[in-house]
Formats: C-alpha cells, structure tokens, sequence
C-alpha cells in the first residue's frame, strides 16, 4: 500500500477525522482503527499517534459538526444583499446541510456531546447562532411580519422540522420549498388554483 507523505499533525488530524466520518456513516460505528488507517493511507499506529482511541476521533468528529464558531463563520459568508428569497434558500441550504451532517452521525454511532458542553454554554451558543441569522434577514426587515430576532428562531425551527425524518413522515429536501412555506404559509393565494393532497 502507498503511504501518504507526512502531514503537519493538524492536518493529519484533520484527515483522520474525514476519512472516519465518511466510513462510519458508510459503514456504522463498528468500522475498525485498520479501516480507517487503510482508507487514509496511513499505518494504524499513526493514528495512535493523533488520537489515543476510536471514540476520540469520534468526539472530534462531533465537536467539529456541533461547531457553533464554524457555523456562524458560514453563515457570515452567505450573500444577502439581494433579495430575501434568495437569502433564506442560502440560508436554510446551509442550515439543512448541519442538521443532515449530525442526524447521519447519530445514525451511524448514537448521539456523543462534545465535551466540554454544558446548557449553559449550549443556551448561549444557540442564542449566538439566532443572532447570526437575524443580522442576515436584519436588511429584509420590511418584508417580514416579525423581527429579524424571532423569525430567525422560527425560520431554524421550521428547517429543523421539516428536515429530521424523526419530526415529519415527509422530510423536505429541496430548501427553495422551505422558503417558500416561511414566506408564503399554507394559504392559497386567491391567484392559485385549488389543491388538494401533496
């Protein structure tokens, strides 16, 4: 087998990380340290040299996907100067992206808390979280029926339930429909035709 050339050890780490996460949605949390050292093209004991077990690579794993500070960072990069509907299909695809990343790795391994996390520190990480998509819809304050503060709160409840297959029977992936339900509701516009069923 070729082996990979040397990495800085935060790069290693983060390579490790990838590769595992890939096998254990693949192939559930019963994928070994040779697995994971093959498909990386390392030897195991390198591993060993990153993280001292399986489940630390997995705890890092989670902290990286419950990452608040990463998740803020992306949303500050999205591009709301246009118009709304644009924004919020940026905003709930970005959205729907963590929500999959962290229901497929419950799925694959069962729920782990990053440690170090307390509801406390979650409470303010959430709030944080709020505040980084209101500041988004903050400049289509007038087009919105409530404040930026709630609709945020609104708008990430509605992804969550409409996206985890555990809260709806119909989980809706395309998030322009999303959109389309934040902004438009279950009405039929007096415009619209008349529909019954899905």
């Amino acid at each position: 087998m070729n082996r990979a050339s040397p990495l800085p050890a935060a790069e290693r780490r983060a390579a490790i990380v990838a590769v595992t996460e890939r096998l254990l949605i693949a192939k559930g949390g019963a994928v070994s340290t040779r697995e994971i050292a093959e498909a990386a093209g390392i030897a195991e004991g390198t591993i060993f040299r990153v993280f001292p077990t399986k489940d630390a690579i997995i705890d890092a794993i989670f902290a990286d996907a419950f990452d608040q500070e990463a998740a803020r960072a992306e949303l500050a990069g999205i591009d709301c100067g246009g118009d709304l509907e644009s924004c919020l299909v940026q905003l709930v695809t970005s959205l729907q992206r963590r929500i999959k990343r962290v229901l497929a790795l419950i799925a694959a391994v069962g729920f782990h808390q990053p440690e170090g996390t307390d509801k406390e520190k979650f409470q303010e990480q959430r709030k944080l979280g709020y505040e980084a998509v209101a500041a988004l819809l903050r400049p289509h304050a007038d087009r919105l029926r409530i404040a930026p503060e709630d609709a945020a709160r609104h708008l990430h409840g509605l992804v969550l339930a409409m996206t985890h297959p555990m809260l709806t029977d119909r989980p809706i992936g395309d998030p322009a429909a999303i959109v389309d339900i934040a902004l438009n509701g279950i009405g039929r516009r007096p415009s619209e035709p008349e529909t019954r069923g899905s």
